[in-house]
């Protein structure tokens, strides 16, 4: 299926898949491609600093490159190299399930549905779904046309699953975010009341002290009246 594709093809078919793929290799894109190439960074990214690039703008200066340059194969290609290079684990893996098939896996045409079964499932269940899609679609793996929308179909539950995460971990924070920010709060206007009645009850402190002696003072004068 992906055989004979361009990497400008393959990276059509992985749109979706696009900014996650940049933004595993941005360091090598960053430090490798954009320091080298002015003319990139001036014409897809205005000239800004390459150190602070965002994923996101990474993401839309390539695609727009790979898809509008005349190099963009090239391009397209350094970028799947360096993805490759980062899971090599991978390239391993199925290494050696495709040896199992035959010792020269790279004149397979295509690898049967029940072949394929054995790498997909050991891939998925080490890597994870989405890396093992991507890396079959990228290396040009030859699964049938059903391998191929399997794990689209897994890769793409994969990624509900992990924003399904994502988000409710971000409610889980935003809640316990609400929950320190109240008893902050409660903790400060505890500290302010406490410290106001500690000043009520100095000064009531003072002010029957100050009764005491004046009471006291009224004896003293009294008992005086009476002894003479």
């Amino acid at each position: 299926m992906y055989k004979d594709a361009t990497y400008k093809q393959k990276f059509a078919d992985l749109n979706e898949w696009i900014p996650l793929i940049i933004d595993s290799v941005k360091k090598d894109l960053k430090n490798d491609h954009l320091k080298k190439d002015v003319q990139f960074v001036k014409k897809f990214l205005d000239s800004k600093n390459v150190q602070k690039l965002t994923s996101q703008e990474l993401t839309e200066a390539y695609n727009r490159a790979i898809q509008e340059e005349e190099k963009g194969e090239e391009i397209a290609e350094f970028i799947v190299s360096r993805w490759l290079l980062k899971n090599s684990e991978l390239y391993n893996l199925f290494e050696q399930y495709l040896n199992n098939i035959t010792a020269d896996f790279t004149s397979l045409e295509e690898i049967h549905a029940d072949q394929a079964k054995p790498i997909v499932d050991a891939s998925i269940n080490q890597f994870g779904a989405i890396p093992t899609y991507l890396f079959s679609v990228l290396n040009s793996v030859v699964f049938s046309k059903e391998t191929f929308g399997y794990l689209k179909e897994q890769a793409q539950a994969s990624q509900q699953q992990h924003m399904h995460e994502r988000s409710s971990q971000e409610e889980r924070l935003n809640a316990e975010a609400l929950e320190r920010a109240h008893t902050l709060e409660m903790t400060r206007l505890t500290d302010k009341y406490e410290k106001k009645l500690s000043g009520l009850q100095k000064k009531y402190q003072i002010d029957v002290d100050h009764l005491k002696k004046q009471v006291a003072i009224l004896q003293r004068k009294l008992q005086e009246k009476c002894t003479r």
